[in-house]
């Protein structure tokens, strides 16, 4: 990943008073797969439409492998289908009265790519890669959605682009496709190795799927970086509770210490070290503390003392618990506190059993109250 494939410089974006996307910036290495990632209604699919030009921008520079194709204040809006791009819609776009081939096909013939024997040989290409070549004469509607989602990035991939646009590809499809579809992106984009933009409101496919994360809200990029540290080690509250689900309790620094600080809470005392709670956390200091119920331990004995390496160990009683796929949530009140805790095996409790969980000091992350979305401090 050497050179910036795609520039987006102080992008903004209005529709009349609303402000959909406010001054951002983003940028994209060669190679390199790059999720927009965000609840709904943060701005993440007007910033990719501005990119491919489907929407005008209101202020702000575009750059696709250095051509800069929007600049509002300068009069620049190079049209869709002249930048270097291909894109892959939610709904897929399939045109009905077309075959697969004729479907694949289409954007060649837009933009005049070639005669009909070499579209006819880069859409068999192109289908082939997507494991798709044996249906190229069948009607486009005739295929599963999984299927029909495959000639829509089968056309997009068809005029070699030097980027890949997705919007929310796989919202459509239910959970096994959509499981099976991420994998097979995935190893297209290892496979092709081409530059990546992909918008997405699901954690699981951006974790899955990405080299880096663009965490959006209210149209801005609240945070970047690669998706395990954004998981584990956030620099914001929002970006700890989008991630994935967390507790997170108001606390009061007690005391510092040689390279630990103690925190009240609700739930009883926290040790943490200093590196997590800062330097401006002096005693009196309210703060957040955040940590993810996968991450805390179980002890099935209650009287079992505390180990150093946990920041506290929660005793309380189990309200209730639901298991899922893949783990089993439970309910622990906790001091009159609600404190959630997962666990990938099944624990044999009930309703109204004592139970002790231990929270990792390293898995422990440390907010001032007032935190907000874009990782700025509010007066609390």
């Amino acid at each position: 990943m050497s050179s910036q494939m795609l520039r987006v410089e102080g992008l903004t974006k209005r529709y009349g008073y609303t402000v959909a996307v406010d001054d951002l910036s983003v940028s994209i290495g060669e190679g390199e797969f790059k999720s927009l990632l965000g609840p709904s209604g943060c701005g993440k699919t007007t910033t990719l439409r501005c990119i491919a030009g489907i929407e005008k921008a209101s202020g702000g520079r575009i750059y696709i492998n250095d051509e800069l194709v929007s600049a509002p204040d300068e009069g620049v809006h190079v049209k869709p289908e002249n930048r270097d791009i291909g894109m892959v819609f939610q709904s897929y776009a399939i045109w009905p009265h077309m075959t697969v081939a004729e479907n694949v096909a289409f954007p060649l013939k837009v933009r005049g790519i070639g005669d009909a024997a070499e579209r006819e040989e880069r859409v068999l290409e192109t289908l082939e890669m997507v494991g798709l070549a044996e249906y190229r004469d069948s009607m486009a509607t005739e295929l599963s959605g999984g299927q029909q989602q495959r000639v829509a990035i089968s056309r997009a991939l068809v005029i070699e682009p030097s980027i890949l646009l997705f919007d929310e590809p796989l919202s459509n499809l239910d959970a096994k496709l959509r499981r099976e579809m991420r994998e097979e992106i995935h190893e297209l984009s290892d496979e092709l190795d081409i530059t990546t933009l992909y918008v997405t409101h699901s954690q699981d496919e951006a974790m899955f799927l990405s080299d880096t994360i663009a965490l959006m809200d209210n149209g801005r990029i609240v945070e970047e970086g690669a998706p395990e540290p954004l998981h584990t080690d956030p620099s914001s509250l929002f970006a700890m509770d989008f991630m994935g689900h967390t507790n997170t309790l108001r606390g009061r620094v007690a005391k510092r210490g040689e390279g630990t600080v103690a925190v009240e809470t609700p739930v009883g005392p926290f040790t943490l070290d200093k590196r997590r709670v800062g330097p401006d956390a002096t005693p009196g200091t309210e703060v957040l503390v955040s940590f993810r119920p996968k991450f805390c331990d179980y002890a099935a004995r209650v009287d079992r003392p505390v180990d150093r390496t946990y920041a506290a160990t929660l005793r309380g009683r189990l309200e209730q618990k639901a298991a899922t796929r893949d783990f089993t949530e439970y309910q622990i009140a906790v001091e009159g506190t609600t404190v959630t805790f997962r666990s990938l095996e099944p624990l044999s409790l009930a309703a109204g059993d004592e139970i002790e969980i231990r929270v990792p000091r390293e898995h422990v992350r440390v907010f001032p109250t007032g935190h907000a979305a874009d990782g700025t401090i509010n007066p609390a």
